[in-house]
């Protein structure tokens, strides 16, 4: 095999490399012409397969970034990608050593299915000016401060995908992808095995279209959990499902809580939240935290054999603490300790099961739309649903919850 590098592509009416002392926006222009004409090459070295393409950008003997390339293939093909489409976002930025550049990559991406909604990946890419051309010698973080101009959502701009980071070993099934560190390679089988099972649970609560293609699950180390999306969550935090676009939310979980009593809990709560879940905004909005993670609970107590609620023990607690005038709790702060945090999503968890018992599964699902997917608030999406102001309905959740 030759172990010449591909050529780079060619752009239509390319511009000429700048001469010395050429403007800063000349530089810019022709950088970001060439950092795009590399990635061209680099998406389809991805995913035709061909190593060589996908790295015939990289600075020559630079090995570090040889093998950051190395494990960004590995990782996207065992991820089965099937669109990676990228794309630069405003103009490179020139850094402080003289002929070195930085370009912030967005990447519009699919795993395993040949379509699917726009789902964007942010991250930067470090590039030096060579005799032979522009080369790229690195790989960053985006700054989860630092906007994204032309992201397509909003949300993007913050999240650090755990392909980037780090090289995982993947199963997929019938209805999920599980994705852990390698270390971690021979729990795939167990739990893809248990995913599914959770994905079948979760299937039967779908609120709202387009329907989940597949349930995306993403194991984290303790390492990875500081560094994936948005970084180390609440210290109560065992999982998470997180907007990444528009109806395409990604499920992260640790894997030291995915123990034998926990583990089917906690997938089926996370894959509850994307059944139920349709947009990128729904976080931060504390009025409807209680119905997102009391749905997320609910879901998650309709495994089969389930007999009791294993947060009880904590409503009682919180209950002792405060007097209980309405189901809309808020939630934990970020250092709030298991116990109090366990005792808000039990006021959430009752106030949904007192829902689905009073009102039926139909009219609580379109409840929890209008409230949660279509943010219309809680009372009109009270009277659309149960034909009742929320202040009523609410008032009679909250004695439901002071009962037990």
């Amino acid at each position: 095999m030759s172990s010449v590098a591909p050529a780079l592509e060619a752009t239509t009416a390319a511009l000429p490399r700048p001469g010395a002392g050429a403007p800063l926006s000349a530089m810019q222009a022709w950088v970001g012409q060439e950092v795009q004409a590399a990635l061209r090459v680099q998406t389809r070295g991805l995913l035709a397969g061909d190593f060589r393409e996908f790295a015939a950008a990289a600075q020559p003997g630079n090995k570090e970034v040889l093998a950051e390339l190395q494990r960004r293939f590995r990782t996207l093909r065992s991820l089965q990608v099937t669109r990676f489409d990228q794309r630069i976002d405003a103009q490179p930025h020139a850094l402080a050593k003289k002929g070195t550049w930085r370009a912030v990559h967005i990447v519009n991406h699919c795993f395993v299915e040949t379509d699917c909604g726009i789902d964007e990946a942010v991250f930067d890419s470090l590039w030096a000016e060579t005799p032979e051309g522009l080369r790229l010698t690195g790989f960053r973080q985006h700054d989860r401060n630092s906007p994204c101009w032309s992201c397509t959502s909003y949300g993007t701009r913050s999240l650090s995908r755990p392909w980037e980071t780090t090289e995982l070993a993947v199963r997929v099934g019938a209805r999920t992808l599980v994705a852990v560190p390698v270390r971690y390679r021979d729990r795939l089988a167990e739990l893809s095995r248990r995913a599914e099972k959770a994905a079948a649970v979760a299937d039967r609560y779908r609120i709202g279209e387009p329907a989940v293609d597949r349930y995306r699950i993403f194991v984290a180390d303790n390492a990875s959990w500081r560094r994936w999306y948005a970084g180390r969550p609440g210290k109560w935090v065992a999982g998470r499902a997180i907007p990444t676009g528009a109806a395409r939310i990604e499920v992260e979980v640790l894997e030291s809580e995915l123990t034998p009593d926990f583990t089917d809990e906690l997938l089926t709560h996370e894959l509850a939240h994307v059944a139920t879940l349709r947009n990128d905004t729904y976080y931060g909005r504390s009025d409807v935290w209680f119905l997102v993670e009391g749905m997320a609970d609910y879901v998650g107590q309709r495994r089969p054999g389930i007999d009791g609620y294993r947060k009880r023990y904590a409503l009682g607690h919180l209950l002792r603490q405060r007097p209980l005038r309405s189901a809309g709790i808020a939630p934990p702060a970020d250092d709030a300790s298991l116990l109090d945090a366990d005792g808000r999503y039990a006021v959430g968890f009752y106030a949904v099961s007192f829902l689905f018992e009073r009102y039926g599964k139909q009219k609580t699902l379109q409840f929890f739309q209008g409230a949660v997917q279509y943010g219309i608030g809680l009372d009109g999406a009270s009277q659309s649903a149960f034909g009742k102001p929320w202040a009523t309905v609410d008032k009679a959740c909250a004695a439901y919850i002071r009962s037990l």
